[in-house]
């Protein structure tokens, strides 16, 4: 990656070196700490796709740590330590140090990896990779907000994108406390939004007031809560719903399609109307969800709205035709260019995917029985095949009344016949 500042400053001031540091960091069952929720992606879900939980620019935290493919950008985080520096001042940094060092242990407690520090210096390096991480991520999200445009990071709109899905993996992650404890040290006496908006904004999702009550525990928690924000409800009871019938088939069966301005899980099934908000398929589609899903199984197991949600969706999508349907009633927004590749994308997203939620259940029920009444189909096959549109409507209709007024006078010819003339 190209340069464009031509500062050089070392990983870490030698003034502000950790001195002394005697952490003590406990052994750990063999399960994950309750505090636990950065996890390592399982193998049965890189299986399915390596890419998707491999960050292409930049790594965050100890996951990704020596990466080489990711090295050009330890260049990017000195030059936002330096810039923050600026922004802020030195006891700032030996604050950030100091907190950093003092929670060496609860931060370890959050990620699903055996750290094993035998010597201080470890415990350096790691403290030294916190404090670049977190720096680099509060400048960046703070030249976010004040619209540097003219930031290396910010011109190219490839390199914003692939940094934002980057920050979203769920191996690629700090703790938000971590964040927000540091932030605030800096900036909780000035007039500057607070962390978790700058987050917000960054990721360009509207701000939940119940965000904060939730307890976000980083980047991909965020994205999640703010998916199944709204939704519905679970079923009282676990409903099978293993023969689900796909788009086509249920249009064919009268169901029609609407796009609603809603958020995203809000799917709703009344009087013959599924209402689905729109879905908007992207390059960076498959590793946000696949994420997403990833998280839910090894956090939210028995609240696994995201993974229920793909799951109907896997349902409605069988072939490319299922596809094009709901591109063509605007409910997908498909910036790929090819219907195969999305079928083929929502068919195996659900792979290795366990713990689902039984919030979909009776919408996916209440589909099935609207599909097996034969009055259904039946309204539905003459409405294609006679009424699908204005000039087939009106010609069915006439040729409907000629019939019914041949009837009528076949009838009455026959009744006059039938009556003796006096």
């Amino acid at each position: 990656m190209a340069n464009t500042d031509q500062e050089s400053a070392p990983l870490i001031e030698d003034n502000h070196q950790p001195q002394d540091l005697a952490i003590d960091i406990p052994e750990e069952d063999l399960e994950p700490a309750p505090e636990c929720s950065i996890y390592k992606v399982p193998s049965c879900f890189r299986e399915a796709n390596q890419k998707a939980f491999t960050p292409h620019l930049i790594s965050i935290g100890p996951i990704h740590r020596g990466n080489t493919n990711l090295a050009r950008m330890e260049r990017q985080k000195q030059r936002y330590y330096q810039k923050f520096r600026q922004r802020t001042s030195k006891k700032t940094l030996e604050e950030f140090s100091s907190f950093i060092k003092e929670h060496v242990s609860g931060i370890c407690k959050c990620y699903d990896v055996d750290f094993g520090f035998d010597t201080e210096l470890e415990v350096s390096k790691f403290v030294k990779m916190i404090l670049f991480d977190a720096i680099f991520i509060i400048e960046l999200f703070l030249r976010n907000s004040e619209n540097e445009v003219n930031d290396f990071l910010f011109r190219g709109r490839w390199l914003r994108l692939e940094l934002q899905t980057d920050l979203m993996l769920l191996e690629n992650q700090l703790p938000l406390f971590v964040l927000e404890d540091l932030y605030n040290l800096a900036f909780l006496t000035s007039d500057k939004p607070s962390f978790l908006h700058l987050a917000c904004f960054y990721f360009c999702i509207d701000g939940d007031q119940t965000f904060k009550r939730k307890g976000i525990k980083h980047f991909t928690d965020l994205i999640r809560c703010h998916a199944v924000t709204t939704r519905p409800s679970n079923s009282d009871e676990k409903i099978d719903n293993k023969n689900m019938y796909n788009a086509t088939m249920l249009h064919e069966a009268g169901v029609k399609f609407e796009v609603v301005d809603d958020d995203l899980l809000n799917v709703k099934f009344e009087k013959g109307v599924l209402q689905i908000p729109p879905f908007p398929v992207v390059n960076a589609t498959e590793t946000i969800f696949r994420n997403l899903m990833v998280f839910e199984q090894c956090h939210y197991p028995g609240e696994a709205f995201f993974c229920s949600y793909i799951q109907l969706l896997n349902y409605l999508i069988d072939t490319d035709k299922d596809v094009d349907l709901l591109v063509k009633e605007g409910i997908f927004d498909n910036r790929t260019g090819s219907s195969v590749a999305v079928a083929n994308m929502i068919n195996n997203l659900s792979m290795g995917v366990a713990d689902l939620s039984s919030c979909f259940d009776k919408i996916e029920e209440d589909l099935n029985q609207y599909y097996d009444n034969s009055w259904n189909r039946t309204k539905a096959t003459l409405k294609h095949v006679y009424f699908n549109n204005l000039w087939r409507g009106t010609a069915t209709a006439a040729a409907f009344i000629v019939v019914v007024l041949t009837l009528i006078q076949t009838i009455l010819a026959i009744l006059e016949r039938a009556i003796p003339t006096k």
